[in-house]
């Protein structure tokens, strides 16, 4: 038996399918070479679908694993969490945990509907707007006063200038290529990179700073500066700064995408049915609901899961490189190989979701799904730990602009994705149109 699955010979022609169907190209793989399959590379990646294998990589051994691309510390910071490994990974992890329990998340529900109140308060009838930019300044004001502890509107708006162009200056190119890190004497993209990441890193100081002298307050910031390890221990200036990166990193892309597309998927009108069951329930509570009342919403959960399903953000996130043996569906696959979790073919899979292709909410009504079948924020030790944060700003978001507002897409045409950072984005924004304003 081969040590490693087959899988294709070309990694050039791999990456090219992705850039061009960041959505769609994991499945043709897996229906062409079974699963698991494999990608060339140094070290080469073995990817599975099947919550067999998903299993067996979420619940092995979190020592098995080490970061596979630890030159992701240019972007995100060599004591980014997950970058670390070990101890150091399980220290920092059981530090960051308390910010992000229900009760703590849910305190921040008022405040994420009010932003996304204010960044639609000046939508009127046949004006275009860009959901994607929308989402991306609320998600944005999301961190910045939840996170960040920023609530002074002209350091908002420079920090969300700031956090943005550091995010678009963030091309694919640079993501994937290490050899295009290039500074270039100062002009080319990479150098505009490091010098927005500097003056960020500079404001991030000295948020930090301010907040240990300040004491006690509600952000996660301060949550962060008070927290102290089994030794009493307080996390570094550097520990919590680039934690602040990573949230901002993996937090604020990807929940904007993730809320462009619900937009995106309603409104096609093979879904019209889809969006009216979702309107009534949202109509039934009233003029003035409770923020938890609007969270609470069966159907609108069910819209946000299929989203995550049916979108979801990377082909296989977060891939890991073995420390240890590891047997993986009867592979034995060596230490120094990749392995990954293709999100890409498990929300495909026609045993799990008949008509994966199709947007059908009600599937989420009518079963569970286990964390192995339906796996939008990983798992395991590794799992997001801001997946309930992500969860509870998209209904949140979503419920309310559709309270105030019909809206119709600008263009019909399918969207196939496009890769954003590391994330599969709306390749057009999802433009859409203002029908009315709701009373």
């Amino acid at each position: 038996m081969p040590t490693l699955p087959p899988g294709p010979s070309s990694k050039l022609w791999t990456l090219i399918r992705y850039l061009r169907d960041p959505i769609g190209c994991m499945v043709p793989l897996a229906q062409r070479y079974g699963d698991p399959f494999s990608f060339p590379g140094d070290p080469p990646m073995v990817c599975t679908g099947d919550p067999v294998g998903i299993k067996a990589i979420y619940t092995a051994d979190p020592d098995t694993f080490a970061p596979l691309s630890a030159d992701l510390s240019v972007f995100l910071g060599r004591r980014s969490m997950i970058l670390l490994q070990g101890a150091e990974h399980r220290r920092l992890r059981k530090l960051m945990m308390p910010p992000f329990h229900g009760a703590r998340v849910r305190a921040y529900g008022e405040a994420i509907c009010r932003l996304a109140e204010r960044h639609t308060a000046d939508w009127q009838p046949d004006r275009q707007v860009m959901v994607y930019e929308v989402a991306q300044r609320i998600s944005l004001d999301v961190i910045l006063q939840a996170v960040f502890g920023v609530s002074e509107p002209e350091r908002m708006a420079g920090l969300a200038t700031l956090l943005l162009d550091l995010l678009n200056g963030i091309s694919p190119l640079i993501a994937l290529f290490p050899s295009l890190r290039r500074e270039l004497g100062g002009l080319g993209p990479f150098a505009a990179f490091l010098r927005r990441q500097r003056l960020l890193r500079e404001q991030l100081d000295a948020l930090i700073a301010a907040a240990r002298v300040a004491g006690p307050r509600e952000d996660i910031l301060s949550l962060l500066v008070q927290a102290r390890d089994e030794d009493g221990q307080p996390m570094t200036d550097e520990e919590i700064r680039d934690q602040l990166i990573l949230l901002v990193v993996a937090g604020h892309e990807t929940t904007a995408i993730s809320i462009a597309w619900a937009f995106y998927a309603l409104h096609r009108p093979e879904n019209a049915a889809a969006l009216e069951r979702l309107r009534a329930e949202l109509a039934a509570l009233g003029r003035d609901p409770e923020v938890e009342a609007l969270d609470r919403q069966p159907y609108l959960e069910a819209v946000c899961q299929e989203t995550l399903r049916r979108y979801p953000l990377a082909p296989a996130p977060a891939p890991r490189k073995l420390l240890r043996p590891l047997e993986l569906m009867g592979y034995t696959l060596p230490a120094g190989v990749g392995v990954g979790v293709a999100i890409g073919v498990a929300h495909f899979r026609e045993d799990l979701y008949p008509e994966p292709l199709r947007f059908k909410p009600e599937r989420f009504l009518e079963r569970k799904f286990t964390p192995f079948e339906l796996v939008p924020f990983g798992g395991g030790a590794r799992r997001c730990l801001g997946a309930a944060m992500a969860a509870h700003e998209m209904r949140l978001v979503l419920g309310t602009i559709l309270r105030r507002y019909r809206l119709r897409l600008a263009s019909l045409r399918p969207d196939p994705g496009k890769v954003r950072a590391a994330n599969a984005g709306p390749a057009h924004g999802v433009r859409m149109i203002v029908e009315e304003r709701l009373a």
